[in-house]
């Protein structure tokens, strides 16, 4: 065979390989440190709690999810909500993403679940009128985890979520 003739079945070769293997997820993971300093209040002090704790996203967009670990300590009441919510650090934003809480849970506790893009909630008046805005928000780092309590039902302790190098 000629040395043309090889370097042909070689690319060719090489396509039908590269096309065979599957296409890797897109996947990107941010984190968030929960406080109560974090908190965006009136008087831009946060909440004085001694709760915190951390908080793992990680968005897929080959399956339009967003994975969540939230890990809560020293809560003193009972968790009420917990959720994604759009906006810069220091600046209050409306709710975008719930999660699932364990009813009541206080003190040191986790929770864990997964949140199609059809159901995130669109906010329009805010600039998230898609899912697709919503993932820009998120990886953009302007978005922000919050954990409400019975004690401190506007949020006890939060964190920007920041994507991870």
């Amino acid at each position: 065979m000629t040395s043309g003739l090889m370097k042909t079945l070689a690319a060719a070769a090489l396509l039908v390989g590269l096309t065979a293997m599957p296409a890797a997820a897109q996947t990107f993971t941010l984190t968030a440190k929960l406080t109560g300093a974090g908190e965006a209040t009136p008087t831009a002090n946060g909440i004085n709690t001694g709760a915190f704790g951390d908080a793992t996203v990680v968005v897929n967009m080959s399956t339009r999810t967003i994975t969540y670990t939230v890990n809560v300590f020293n809560l003193p009441s009972g968790v009420t909500a917990s959720h994604i919510h759009v906006g810069a650090e220091g600046t209050p934003g409306p709710v975008v993403v719930n999660f699932t809480v364990p009813t009541t849970a206080s003190n040191d506790f986790g929770y864990t679940g997964t949140v199609a893009d059809t159901a995130f909630i669109l906010r329009p008046d805010q600039g998230i009128r898609s899912a697709d805005d919503m993932f820009q928000a998120i990886l953009g780092n302007n978005s922000y985890v919050n954990v409400h309590s019975a004690v401190n039902p506007g949020g006890e302790i939060r964190g920007q979520l920041i994507l991870k190098q």
